[in-house]
């Protein structure tokens, strides 16, 4: 966008380039345990400040997998990879291996099933456990049938 302005001093036009405002088009949600903020669309560019999850976000401009956001008063770029059209589900605590085992009953749906279907998208083993016993596809976790899901993790 150009803006022309005529100085009080004199008859002379200045002409300067003024960028347009971002556009939001869609309202989103965090579904990461936390979301870098980044100044710029790539890994490499400094975090502005990192966004819990659930966390509500204005959506703009889409360049390779990155999303331009405004979250809570700032502006910024996020990976889409880690946004969701729906709040995420709490993270549910699951009983401790040395404690009884408990059945969770729970019918998986779209919400509650995010799609991190391999053990390097899982941040911890109580997580994994969770998939494993209210996912439909939680047994791809379970790669040897032990019971143990992300053995990696679960040590």
């Amino acid at each position: 966008m150009t803006a022309s302005v005529n100085p009080a001093s004199g008859p002379a036009l200045v002409r300067a380039n003024i960028p347009a405002a971002p556009r939001f088009d869609a309202t989103l949600f965090v579904s990461a345990t936390s979301l870098n903020l980044r100044e710029a669309p790539s890994t490499g560019a400094r975090v502005l400040t990192s966004l819990p999850r659930n966390t509500k976000v204005l959506a703009g401009e889409r360049r390779g997998g990155w999303i331009l956001v405004s979250a809570n008063g700032q502006v910024g770029w996020v990976s889409g990879d880690y946004l969701s059209g729906t709040p995420a589900a709490p993270v549910l605590s699951v009983p401790a291996q040395s404690q009884p085992r408990q059945q969770v009953v729970q019918q998986p749906n779209a919400r509650s099933c995010p799609s991190r279907r391999y053990c390097s998208q899982i941040g911890s083993c109580e997580e994994a456990r969770w998939y494993l016993a209210n996912c439909s596809w939680g047994h791809r976790l379970d790669g040897d049938g032990d019971g143990v899901p992300c053995e990696n993790i679960c040590r």
